[in-house]
């Protein structure tokens, strides 16, 4: 059988005018619309290196479910990331792969063209001023719903939980003979918030180009949308798969920059 060809990872990362300042507690929230979905994609409303990532997933089997996600960082043979506490009806497992950590999924019944809110909150947690590393409790919601705080323990690689904002699109089906990148899968990012880094100043869209996901760089897409008459406030979107693009990005390449006159 032919090797798999998925959809190519896509991603918006947001940049803010406070680029230096930096608190040991914070808050962040985007609001995600799906408007293309299939089985085996995510929808990644924020992704927060260096520690983790929480979204929307159609798993292979059509289930629609939250997922948030925690890498392990602390010290060699230290504590690893740990759950603390859980929402209703949201169980926890441990993952391996791309890094090792722990995650929070649970099922959530969740629609095209529904705006979902996604919250995060971090808070640093020392026991001791004497510790090398310090940890932090990371909490997410979904609209009002709580779904996990997981504690993230610092290491060498990692001494802060959030350090930047992105927002991606995965095809996650790599199995043999698949063809992902045939279909499309589109979402809308809007409300980015991050009190402490300011307003929002600029926004990149980048995509992975090497291997697997090089047969569907033709059909990747992004761009600006403006505030409606009905209210809804305007943001930016990306898509992968499906559609021959009509103006191919540079990678990397700025998408939308605040306007410093209004």
């Amino acid at each position: 059988m032919s090797m798999a060809k998925p959809a190519t990872s896509v991603y918006l990362r947001y940049l803010f005018e406070n680029i230096n300042s930096y608190s040991e507690n914070g808050e962040a929230s985007v609001i995600v619309t799906v408007e293309k979905s299939l089985p085996s994609s995510f929808f990644c409303a924020i992704q927060f290196p260096p520690s983790g990532y929480c979204g929307l997933q159609e798993l292979e089997d059509g289930r629609r479910v939250v997922i948030f996600s925690v890498w392990d960082k602390g010290p060699k043979g230290g504590s690893g990331a740990q759950v603390i506490k859980i929402g209703d009806g949201f169980r926890t497992s441990r993952f391996g792969g791309e890094g090792e950590g722990c995650k929070v999924i649970g099922d959530f019944d969740w629609t095209i063209g529904e705006s979902l809110k996604f919250t995060l909150k971090w808070q640093i947690e020392r026991t001791s001023y004497y510790r090398k590393y310090d940890s932090w409790l990371i909490q997410n919601w979904v609209n009002d719903i709580f779904v996990s705080t997981i504690r993230f323990n610092s290491g060498p690689t990692a001494n802060r939980p959030v350090e930047s904002l992105l927002s991606f699109i995965e095809d996650f089906d790599r199995r043999t003979g698949r063809r992902g990148f045939d279909h499309q899968r589109k979402a809308l990012f809007r409300e980015i918030k991050w009190p402490e880094k300011g307003q929002l100043d600029e926004v990149r869209f980048s995509y992975v180009e090497d291997g697997l996901d090089a047969f569907g760089l033709e059909m990747i897409e992004s761009g600006h949308f403006a505030s409606d008459d009905t209210g809804q406030t305007g943001g930016f979107f990306i898509s992968t798969g499906g559609l021959i693009s009509p103006k191919p990005k540079n990678n990397n390449e700025a998408i939308w920059k605040r306007n410093y006159n209004q």
